[in-house]
């Protein structure tokens, strides 16, 4: 396996120890009976009572006692359950493949009194805190292979089963390196009936699953509103704005779907708004209120938050909010999917926007790309004491056949201009070398005329501000590429071939421009080459010192 390169992130700061609560008294130094709502201790497997530690109801956040007790006064009437924001030395049960950290009040004991008392959670030990990686991941999107756009070219469901398989060999090759998976919403196509498919797939992958609300993660039965939609997600998967924290890093994941449609039968649509109803922006703020203000934040939503394609600021409910407070921070990593589409920002000094492509492919009409030409895959995000990395792991298997049989013909892309074919055992290997496709991809060179001009492409997947320039060496000259960011220069497989087939199912599809993504083109690079026939080599370092090479003739 490729070795991680780690350079210490300046201005990266260990995380403040959290300040200890008094312990309620009644002037006798014994301690009062919990005068909240909901009452109980966070304590760890080791018998230890854990102080410090963030407990919330959705609403209201509190920090344990000294002896690892809490006391939440929450309106009952409209709270679903209790949950920890769990300190990096410890961790939640794992059940089904799923971070377990909350409780649901329905199913806890109630007193007499209507009140909720020793609600007691138990935290594992983490034997290495330090050291862990989190696979960063957007939009599965698996619906029944019978309906809508499965039936147009592959199937939802194999390519999860494909990521599935992916990440179970990466999980592997960590030599016992404890792995978490963030999905980054859209976990299903408001197919609800998956989610637990999609469960067994993580937990058959060794990981140690947390997920984001996507707005197709919307119950599309639910005929009440934002709230209410999501409550189907929640029972499967726990509360959809939650916080935990690993290594140095404080990790919040927000829901930051507002449904603003209804269809004509009454039921949500899954057209969402993106920003933060009120009592989320409410819960965010008392989460951080803890958060000492040395502690660098993630941030995980399934619609970009802070930046989108071009540095462009998001607008939205309470988002300018958002920014205000978190540029509190040292430093502040954004996530986030939606788009189906690669593109990062990095030009502001505190929060960087990090949106990552669809992991199973553009849609449903191939098995190999999102809709701005990153391959379908993830992000590992490596740490080890305090010192980060990450680079993009595309996915080498497919496993499902092309279906395209739903009227027009059943057109298949021709794959002219992919750089793998799938060998016998279903593994990708690139067509130059024969070499299984794997972390060193992280870039993919045109020809002259593929755009029809006498300029050499590069798109380069994760590109943003941090890493350099690339370069195009060609009989021991250099040039340095250009960057271009005007619409028309879309990715090769979307205007030669997907656009084709688009075009053959015009009459499922309201347009054929429907998936593609013209407004990202921010990692594309090129440089005139005038010779008709040529070669060449194009480099770039990456923003951890990482070098990458890509050869191509013509």
């Amino acid at each position: 396996m490729k070795r991680y390169i780690f350079i210490i992130f300046a201005g990266l700061l260990l995380a403040a120890s959290c300040g200890k609560e008094p312990v309620p008294s009644n002037g006798n130094g014994q301690v009062k009976p919990a005068s909240g709502t909901i009452s109980g201790s966070v304590v760890g497997n080791d018998g230890k009572a854990l102080a410090g530690v963030i407990v919330s109801d959705g609403l209201n956040c509190v920090k344990t006692s000294s002896d690892g007790t809490f006391s939440l006064n929450s309106d009952l009437e409209n709270t679903d359950y209790v949950y920890v924001s769990t300190p990096k030395d410890y961790s939640a049960p794992v059940e089904n493949g799923i971070a377990v950290f909350w409780k649901f009040l329905k199913d806890l004991p109630k007193g007499s009194d209507g009140k909720y008392r020793d609600v007691k959670f138990t935290l594992n030990k983490n034997p290495n805190p330090e050291r862990f990686v989190i696979l960063f991941y957007g939009d599965p999107q698996p619906r029944s292979s019978g309906a809508g756009y499965d039936k147009l070219a592959y199937h939802a469901l194999d390519c999860c089963n494909d990521m599935y398989k992916d990440m179970k060999e990466y999980v592997d090759a960590q030599g016992g390196v404890k792995v978490y998976g963030i999905g980054l919403g859209d976990i299903v196509h408001r197919a609800m009936d998956l989610i637990p498919r999609y469960k067994n797939g993580m937990e058959s992958a060794g990981v140690v699953t947390y997920s984001v609300l996507g707005n197709h993660d919307h119950d599309p039965e639910n005929t009440v509103g934002d709230r209410d939609a999501a409550r189907t997600f929640e029972s499967h998967l726990g509360p959809v704005n939650y916080s935990f924290d690993l290594g140095d890093f404080h990790i919040i994941c927000l829901d930051d779907m507002i449904v603003t449609q209804f269809n004509s039968d009454g039921t949500i649509s899954d057209e969402c708004a993106t920003g933060l109803t009120d009592e989320i922006w409410q819960w965010f703020q008392n989460d951080l209120a803890l958060v000492p203000t040395t502690t660098p934040l993630m941030i995980c939503a399934h619609s970009p938050m802070f930046r989108r394609s071009g540095g462009k600021e998001t607008s939205g409910k309470h988002l300018a909010d958002v920014r205000q407070l978190v540029s509190r921070y040292p430093k502040v990593h954004h996530w986030a999917g939606h788009h189906h589409s690669t593109f990062n920002y990095a030009g502001d000094p505190v929060i960087e926007s990090h949106t990552v492509t669809r992991v199973t492919g553009e849609l449903w009409t191939n098995e190999y790309i999102g809709s701005n030409g990153t391959p379908r895959g993830y992000i590992p995000f490596q740490y080890d004491h305090g010192e980060y990395s990450w680079k993009f792991k595309p996915i080498i298997y497919q496993t499902g056949s092309f279906t395209g049989t739903n009227g027009g013909g059943g057109k298949q892309p021709s794959y002219e201009y992919r750089d793998w074919d799938y060998d016998a055992s279903g593994k990708a290997v690139l067509k130059s070398t024969g070499k299984v496709l794997d972390d060193s991809y992280q870039m993919q060179a045109f020809a002259p005329g593929t755009y029809g001009d006498d300029y050499l492409y590069v798109n380069i997947f994760l590109w943003d501000e941090q890493w350099s320039t690339p370069k195009f060496t060609s009989s021991a000259t250099f040039q340095t590429m250009k960057r271009v960011t005007d619409k028309k220069y879309m990715y090769a497989y979307n205007t030669r071939e997907i656009r084709e087939f688009y075009n053959t199912y015009n009459t499922v599809l309201a347009a054929a421009d429907y998936s593609f993504s013209t407004d990202n083109t921010d990692s594309m690079f090129r440089v005139f080459v005038a010779d008709l026939h040529g070669s060449g080599t194009v480099s770039v370092n990456d923003r951890f010192g990482n070098t990458y090479n890509y050869s191509i003739s013509w």
